[in-house]
């Protein structure tokens, strides 16, 4: 099974695109679509299997999905869909009710009722949105009144800002199909995130803050320090008040990863530092430069770290990578 299939409509003949992607909703989620939009049709689906979780990313133009009583028939899947808004509006009508999510919200429906869903994109981009197809007992035992609580209008931005950057991350840092241990506990703690999105009772909070919370905050505190290491005045306070979480908080994540603040700061630093030496992009700046590029401040102390981690100077370091790249120059030719 793959872990990561994309499908794009532009790879295929563009009077054929509509039929296809119909043909192909309707045989994997069972519903029929009905294209709104003046412009032809276009969709990008990349999708995900995180264990009992499959997620959807979606790029697509105007159009109405519908599950219908003969679908819901045909198909007997009854689990759950949660859909999350992130780009234009999505009208869910459910027998009387209808919700509307405007910018990024979420909503939801359960597939052993009839519904429809309007997706309507914001002047000439694209709708964009995430699905999360969950089987209903797998969310049911922590939400027992689910299928209440998913067709609600949920604007959580704290929960949903991680959730949706929990699976950006897992987009950019694909597991391997043979990784299904690690996908199976990283699609419990994308139902941890949508229990505490739902709301839940106190036992069941208790566990989605300690398994899927946790988790992706601790995901969103290793991309922050990856995108902002290279700041002089990085330091634990500034990170926590960056993260909106405590500083002692903050600490207890980092101790997850076997390094301590500083020494993930340092390390990343480094790379950052032997990265930029070893390219002759950079060849023009001094290495004094490059430090302070990197973040470092003080440019002794970054030659001994440098030469304690790389078993070299910056400076011999440089010479010794610039000397490969000749050499290998040489016997290309």
């Amino acid at each position: 099974m793959n872990y990561q299939t994309v499908f794009c409509s532009s790879v295929v003949p563009e009077k054929e695109r509509l039929d296809a992607w119909d043909a192909t909703v309707k045989e994997g989620l069972a519903l029929e679509m009905v294209h709104t939009d003046p412009r032809p049709f276009f969709c990008r689906v990349e999708e995900l299997s995180l264990g009992p979780v499959t997620v959807y990313q979606t790029r697509i133009t105007a159009h109405t999905s519908c599950r219908t009583p003969q679908l819901i028939k045909s198909h007997d899947f009854d689990g759950f869909c949660l859909h999350i808004n992130q780009n234009g509006r999505s009208e869910t009508l459910r027998q009387r009710d209808r919700t509307v999510v405007d910018s990024l919200g979420a909503t939801g429906y359960t597939y052993g009722q009839p519904f429809s869903v309007s997706l309507l994109p914001t002047g000439d981009d694209y709708h964009q949105s995430i699905n999360l197809i969950i089987p209903r007992t797998a969310l049911t035992k922590k939400v027992p009144n689910a299928e209440r609580r998913i067709a609600q209008c949920h604007k959580n931005l704290g929960v949903l800002s991680l959730l949706t950057g929990y699976l950006e991350l897992l987009k950019h840092n694909p597991l391997t199909a043979d990784d299904f241990s690690v996908r199976e506990l990283i699609g419990q703690h994308v139902i941890d995130l949508i229990t505490l999105l739902l709301g839940a009772n106190s036992d069941t909070e208790y566990e989605a803050h300690q398994g899927g919370l946790r988790s992706a905050r601790l995901a969103a505190l290793k991309k922050y320090l990856e995108e902002n290491h290279h700041r002089p005045n990085l330091s634990v306070p500034a990170a926590a008040k960056a993260m909106k979480i405590s500083e002692r908080y903050l600490q207890d994540l980092m101790a997850e990863t076997g390094e301590s603040f500083t020494e993930t700061i340092c390390r990343l630093r480094l790379e950052q530092a032997q990265q930029m030496l070893g390219n002759p992009k950079y060849r023009h700046l001094r290495i004094s430069e490059i430090a302070f590029n990197a973040g470092f401040s003080d440019i002794s102390y970054f030659c001994r770290l440098f030469r304690r981690r790389f078993g070299d100077s910056p400076s011999g370091y440089r010479i010794m990578e610039a000397s490969s790249g000749i050499s290998n120059r040489a016997g290309a030719k």
